[in-house]
């Protein structure tokens, strides 16, 4: 990646503001998101909001994920603040995630202890598996069934299928979790547009029918509320209430569901509404979450095969627009409501925020 990240935003705007038969005229307000501890740079949107269209235009910057910058787009709409905005991100810099996490930690106390998001992730593993009904081999399983579909999605980062043998075999990376159930660290950009109704009318591809936010605060010596996932419970509630989703096993057709390591997929079925509190391992096991399931997670392959730190917010978002559209090759069943979800939770899991967006389909 020998570009810079302006030059990387610049063509992927070009195109959505193309493919949406836009100009750069007709943008009200331009939104980027991204953390400058992956950046490596103070206010490293600087350079990133002209080549997405903000020169003289109102632009603001999320320090945080896709879905929070696209829940920002949506409140300048309803606000009438504006009517077309462009959401856009672009990961370009490398960096190591794990050290990253550490130096984001709280200062006084946890930062002390060197722990790095993997290391939290696998206390997480050593919780799930002791509390729930859940094994190894069931990680292995969201392994496996995440990198089956990536090798359909040309997108994607990891597009090589493993099987459940494959994934157990491969390195121990912290407790409890291995090479092939931990997301990679990968490089690109995304753009959005989101118009109002009076200005999409009949060509919008989706309709964004809810979005929430919700954040949580975990102690060291607790893991209780990270295994229940309650930051993600909130938020998917908030959305689910904007988009009258009151049964989500019954309305929700697909999840593009961020899992940066494979126990946390399964934590997400629960959280989100599609089983009860323990019965996401057995949800996994009768094949429901499959591409070919009743409700298929993450037929893009998920943050296991494709996991841009700033980006991946919208590449989920993207992604969940897709499997709206009729031509959709990544799942075989119609889909008119798709859920995306986001966090921070790789930057310090002791305290994250959750973002949640439900779409519909544009006809």
């Amino acid at each position: 990646m020998d570009a810079r990240g302006d030059e990387h935003i610049f063509p992927v705007v070009r195109a959505a503001l193309t493919d949406a038969g836009l100009e750069r005229d007709d943008i009200d307000t331009v939104v980027n998101c991204g953390h400058d501890a992956y950046d490596g740079a103070t206010i490293s949107s600087g350079m990133k909001a002209c080549p997405s269209g903000g020169y003289e235009k109102p632009t603001v910057r999320i320090q945080n994920g896709g879905l929070y910058s696209i829940h920002q787009a949506v409140a300048q709409i309803y606000a009438d603040k504006a009517d077309v905005v462009v959401v856009s991100s672009e990961d370009s810099v490398e960096t190591d995630p794990a050290a990253v996490s550490t130096i984001s930690q709280e200062s006084l106390y946890h930062q002390d202890l060197g722990v790095n998001y993997l290391q939290t992730f696998g206390m997480l593993a050593e919780q799930h598996l002791e509390n729930h009904d859940v094994t190894e081999e069931d990680y292995a399983r969201v392994a496996e069934k995440n990198y089956r579909a990536a090798a359909n999605n040309p997108h994607a980062h990891r597009d090589e299928p493993h099987s459940v043998e494959d994934v157990l075999d491969s390195s121990k990376v912290v407790s409890r979790l291995r090479e092939l159930e931990v997301a990679p660290d990968s490089k690109g950009a995304a753009a959005l547009v989101l118009a109002s109704e009076d200005v999409a009318g009949d060509d919008a591809y989706a309709w964004v029918e809810g979005s929430g936010l919700s954040s949580s605060r975990t102690r060291v010596h607790s893991l209780d509320d990270r295994v229940s996932g309650s930051a993600l419970r909130a938020a998917a509630q908030r959305a689910y209430d904007r988009a009258g989703i009151d049964a989500p096993r019954e309305q929700v057709d697909a999840v593009e569901l961020f899992n940066p390591v494979a126990p946390m997929e399964i934590l997400g079925y629960e959280a989100l509404g599609l089983c009860e509190e323990g019965e996401g391992g057995q949800l996994l096991r009768d094949g429901v979450t499959d591409v070919d399931g009743d409700v298929p997670v993450n037929a893009s392959g998920g943050a296991l095969a494709t996991n841009p730190l700033n980006t991946g917010g919208l590449l989920r978002a993207i992604e969940a627009i897709r499997l709206l559209e009729d031509d959709s090759d990544m799942v075989d069943t119609d889909i008119d409501t798709a859920v995306a979800t986001d966090s921070d939770c790789t930057l310090g899991e002791f305290g994250r925020t959750d973002a949640v967006l439900v779409v519909g389909g544009g006809d």
